[in-house]
Order: structure tokens, then C-alpha cells, then sequence
């Protein structure tokens, strides 16, 4: 049927080398021993025959879609693919509708979902019905984690395997499987080794990356002469290469720590065209908002959370701008990470000496607790807020930058005119 050309079906021999070199069996999956080996519990599964829907989290490269149609396959179900970056609610209810029509003549339908975690809550919640119902095998694939991207509701009727970043002697198997096959280049093409370890190396793990990255190695290559370095550094340079998800990320939130917009803006851009999560980027930047700018700028907080509701409230495209709004604003902000430091001090002062008695004056519908809020001073300069034995410890210090040094000169005030009274 022409579903399963979707998923594991023949290819023309002009399909990309990573397509053309998918495993169609758990024997040529590759890195995957804890869940594919002997005795490993998917395997288990599918030399059963009975594969419940189920979720793929793994890292870009690790295998997610080529497991998909090696369970189709050995579930005999028909295959049907969607990408949650590019179809909605209704190609979802065209595929169950054809779901329906196959079981009630006695056949299965998988239906894979890669990059689930881009439906929203509601598509996701969408699926419940017909996984209940067995309508349909599920099998998602995400790169988030899933108690994070995942509706908890579609979450608790999915069995999830984590799948491992493929390791560098994975790549190297993969890469002479891609040399040797029929399927690839079948002892035609030489790869010198020190570009091999360079595509190893440049791979990181992914072996879509792998693949494409020998691929354009090979056209960079005169005809008869073997693959070298120098092959691979061009081809490296390609703008056709997968998209470096924890590479870009890294470099995006690197330059805002590093005060550099333009950079920021540079690596905002690259994950958006190399088709990043908006909801990724916004996460990442509210957690810089605290963690790199803290205090120095407290409206960066607010800022960033804007920014996240924007995606959530607008999507993408146009959720872009707010975005680079964002972005240019942290990295151009100061920057103070004391408060994350002084949370981190305490802690470990409580890993050291345990938690301690809340003092009594300080419980709830104390008699004692005096209001620094009533007639008199704006401050009780007297009444203690720290546990029995840690008069006197200092867990925050403002910095100099920014907004905070208005922070650090008003507690500095306090703190001396509070000694003060002590010695009084």
C-alpha cells in the first residue's frame, strides 16, 4: 500500500544516503543495545509480536524514525508517517480515519509522529480516544523530554524508551556499512582515516549527520581518488547539514552571558531556520534571565516571560520577533549571578548542618512577630529572621552591576544600622 513507502518502503536509488541506508531489521540497528540487544525489552516486545503505542526520546540522529518502521514492520501494521512540525488536526483525523477503515478489514495501522512534542496539549489529547481504543499503534518521537513536552494524559498510555546518543565506534560501523553495501557505495569510494575520524568527529553523535556529511564529502571527492580532510572541511561547511540543536543552543545563551547581541541575534536566527522549537529558545532564555542577568536588570525576567507567552499565544513565525526582543535585551543587559549564588551557598549550608528550627517569633499567628511594616521605624532592626546559630551569616552579596548596586548600597545601609543596634 502507499503508506508503508512512507516509512519503510523501497527507495530510488537518488534518495539521500541516510534514507537509503535506514535498517529494515533490529540487526542492523546500530547503538542501541539496552533496548534492541538480546533479551533487551523492546526487542522482547517485538519478537512477541504485541507492541503497545509507545514513545521514542532520543537526541537528533539516534534512531527514532528508523525503529519506527522496524517495529512497523515486525507488527505487521501499515505504517502511516506524520511530522508534527508540518501537519495538524487534520491530517491526524485523515490518518485514523484510514486507521479505522484497515481494522475493520482485520489490518493494523502504525502512525508514527516525529517531533511530537510540537503539537500542542490539545493535538496531543486529540490522540487519547484512538490509542484507548487500539485504533491506531502510536509510536512519537521527541528530543524533549517527555514529562516536559508531553500531555500527561497521552504520556501515562505510552510506553517510552529513551534511546542513547550513538557513541564515536557506533559512527565508524556506520560509516563502513555505508562504504561497503550495496545500498551505499559498495566498495567504490575510499575514505582516508584521517577524514574519517574527522566525519566521526563532526558528527557528534547523529547518524543522519554521518551520512549526509559522506555524502557531500563524496561529490567534494574527483572520481577515483579516496575522501580526504580537506573533502570534508568543505562539505562541512555546507549549508545543507543537519541543523546542530545543543551546539546552537549553547552558543545562543553563551553570547548573551558574553554581553555580545550580536552574536545572540546571529545564533537566535540559526536555530530558527534550522527549524528549533520556539518553546526551546523561550525556556532557555527565561532561565538566562535569572540565572546570567538576575538582579543587575530585574525587568529581564518579566521580559523573557513575555516573550514565552508570546510563542505560546502567537506560534511561529510570528512569535519571532519577540523573541529576538528577548534576546537582544539579555545580552546587551548587566549581568549579577549572586542571588543563584547566595541559593546555592544556603543549600549548601543545609547539606551541612541540616534544616533548622524555624525560631518562634517567626511561625505562623505568632504572638511576638513584630510587623517591620507599623508606626516608627520602617525597619525592626532587632528582630531576628535567621535560625539559632546562624546570627550573622551572609548568603547574598549584591553586585556592582547594574540595578543591583542600588540593592547593594540600600542593604549595606541596613546591615550596618542593624549592627549598629546589636552594639548599642
Amino acid at each position: 500500500m502507499e503508506e508503508k513507502q512512507t516509512l519503510l518502503g523501497a527507495l530510488a536509488p537518488a534518495a539521500p544516503l541516510a534514507a537509503r541506508m535506514r535498517p529494515t531489521s533490529l540487526d542492523e540497528v546500530v547503538g542501541q543495545v539496552a533496548l534492541v540487544g538480546p533479551a533487551a525489552p523492546l526487542r522482547r516486545l517485538l519478537d512477541r509480536g504485541e507492541v503497545p503505542s509507545l514513545l521514542l526520546w532520543g537526541p537528533p540522529g539516534s534512531g527514532k524514525s528508523t525503529l519506527a518502521a522496524v517495529i512497523a514492520a515486525a507488527v505487521r501494521a501499515v505504517p502511516t508517517s506524520l511530522s508534527a512540525t508540518s501537519d495538524g488536526v487534520a491530517e491526524v483525523r485523515k490518518a485514523v480515519a484510514a486507521a479505522v477503515e484497515r481494522r475493520a478489514h482485520g489490518e493494523q495501522t502504525l502512525l508514527f509522529i516525529d517531533e511530537l512534542h510540537r503539537f500542542s496539549r490539545t493535538q496531543q489529547d486529540a490522540l487519547l480516544p484512538h490509542v484507548e481504543a487500539g485504533t491506531i499503534i502510536l509510536v512519537g518521537a521527541t528530543t524533549e523530554p517527555p514529562p516536559r513536552a508531553i500531555s500527561p494524559a497521552l504520556l501515562s498510555r505510552l510506553r517510552t524508551f529513551r534511546l542513547a546518543p550513538l557513541g564515536n565506534d557506533d559512527l565508524e560501523l556506520l560509516l563502513q556499512r555505508a562504504l561497503d553495501d550495496a545500498r551505499g557505495y559498495a566498495g567504490t569510494l575510499q575514505v582516508d582515516d584521517d577524514a574519517r575520524r574527522q566525519l566521526v568527529g563532526y558528527a557528534s553523535g547523529d547518524a543522519r549527520r554521518l551520512l549526509t556529511l559522506l555524502e557531500l564529502s563524496a561529490l567534494m571527492t574527483p572520481r577515483g581518488k579516496p575522501v580526504t580532510p580537506n573533502e570534508v572541511l568543505i562539505a562541512a561547511q555546507d549549508r545543507s547539514l543537519p541543523y546542530d540543536q545543543s551546539g546552537v543552543t549553547s552558543a545562543l545563551i553563551k553570547s548573551i552571558r558574553g554581553n555580545d547581541p550580536d552574536a545572540a541575534i546571529w545564533w537566535l536566527a540559526t536555530a530558527l531556520e534550522g527549524g528549533e522549537d520556539p518553546r526551546v529558545i523561550a525556556r532557555r532564555l527565561l532561565v538566562s534571565a535569572s540565572e546570567d542577568v538576575g538582579n543587575a536588570d530585574p525587568a529581564a525576567l518579566p521580559l523573557a516571560a513575555a516573550a514565552a507567552q508570546v510563542v505560546e499565544l502567537a506560534g511561529s513565525p510570528e512569535c519571532d520577533w519577540a523573541l529576538a526582543q528577548a534576546v537582544t535585551y539579555l545580552a546587551a543587559a548587566p549581568k549579577s549571578p549572586r542571588a543563584g549564588e547566595a541559593l546555592g551557598a544556603a543549600r549548601e549550608m543545609i547539606a551541612t548542618r541540616g534544616q533548622l528550627p524555624v525560631p518562634g517569633h517567626l511561625r505562623a499567628a505568632a504572638k511576638t512577630y513584630r510587623s517591620p511594616h507599623g508606626e516608627g521605624e520602617p525597619f525592626d532592626l532587632e528582630q531576628r529572621y535567621l535560625p539559632d546559630g546562624l546570627e550573622g551569616a551572609r548568603f547574598y552579596e549584591p553586585s556592582g552591576s547594574g540595578g543591583e548596586a542600588r540593592l547593594r548600597d540600600h542593604l549595606a545601609t541596613l546591615r550596618a544600622a542593624r549592627a549598629g543596634k546589636k552594639s548599642s
